[in-house]
Formats: structure tokens, sequence, C-alpha cells
């Protein structure tokens, strides 16, 4: 017995498969309705037998429209809206970090300066005013 190539193996099982799906996809194309003798409703896609059926034809649901990202009206305007706060917020807060380090890199070069002030001064009022800074303003 010959055996089969890897590709011919493929190409059969694609072909097994559309004939599946396109089996399915008719046989979900037409239901069927049916009364027992109870006088209950019954809904198929094959009927019994010995009943009289009545057939429906199963509406397709209508194929909605691709918006961009699944969002509905209205849902696009606000992620902007909330992408803009965001984008202020940073901005806000990039600000307040920078006027932060600003007056640190002042309150440093103060206490630089009073040190070497400190060390340079003569008078005992001179030395207590410096002290009194970096004491109270210095680490």
């Amino acid at each position: 017995m010959k055996k089969k190539t890897p590709s011919k193996q493929i190409l059969a099982m694609l072909s097994l498969l559309n004939l599946i799906l396109t089996a399915m996809a008719n046989a979900t194309e037409t239901a069927y309705q049916w009364t027992d003798k109870q006088g209950q409703i019954h809904y198929g896609d094959k009927p019994p037998d010995t009943v009289t059926i009545r057939s429906i034809t199963l509406k397709q649901e209508p194929k909605r429209v691709q918006r961009e990202g699944g969002l509905r009206p209205g849902e696009r305007d606000r992620i902007t809206e909330i992408e803009h706060r965001q984008r202020q917020q940073q901005r806000r807060a990039q600000t307040s970090r920078m006027q932060r380090d600003r007056q640190r890199a002042a309150r440093r070069a103060a206490c630089a300066n009073n040190r070497v002030l400190l060390k340079a001064s003569r008078g005992r009022d001179a030395f207590k005013e410096h002290a009194r800074y970096l004491r109270n303003n210095c680490w």
C-alpha cells in the first residue's frame, strides 16, 4: 500500500472540514415547529416523522458595522476626554516636580553659601547669624 504524503493528508482534512462546515451552515438555516399530543410546542432542526410540522426560516443576525475599536457612539469622545485630562494631570505633576526641584536647588545653594560665610565670619554676631540659618534651614 502506498503511503500518503503529508500535503495530501492535509488537503484531505481541509476538504473534510469544508464539507462539515457547509453541512452545519445548511442545517441551521431552517428550523421546524411542531406540537405534540399534550399541546406542547417544540422547535428543532429535525422534526419527528409522526407529526405535522411547520417550517421556519431563521433570520440571520444582521452584520454589525465594525466601528473603530468596537466602540459605541460617544465612547470615542469620552476616551479622548479622559486621555486629555490624564495629559493635563501629567503636565501639572511635571511642573510641580520642576518647581520643587528648583526650590531644593536654591535651598542647597543658600546652605552652601552660608557654610562658606560661617567659616569666613570674623565676628560673633555674623557667626551666630550664619549658624542659626544653617541650623534652621539646612539638615
